[in-house]
């Protein structure tokens, strides 16, 4: 499937790639792979990373990829 890097994060932790093509069954799998590109990704993931899949934000990082083509990793946008 297609992932999306949006920025900053593409600059911040991958060298300015803003996709890959890779696949993975759950976004916890694929937070692992892109923790393997990125060393030091995962830590900050929680607090700071959000996932579309498909063109919705999936909050339940254990739900299935298997229908899915595109993940977009999206920076939280923190609100007052």
């Amino acid at each position: 499937m297609r992932i999306t890097i949006m920025s900053p994060l593409d600059r911040q932790f991958f060298g300015g790639t803003d996709s890959f093509d890779m696949e993975a069954r759950t976004l916890f799998g694929l937070l692992g792979k892109l923790e393997e590109l990125a060393p030091g990704f995962a830590e900050l993931a929680d607090l700071r990373v959000s996932f579309a899949v498909d063109g919705v934000i999936e909050p339940d990082w254990s739900a299935s990829l298997a229908s899915a083509s595109e993940v977009v990793v999206l920076a939280k946008i923190a609100g007052g």
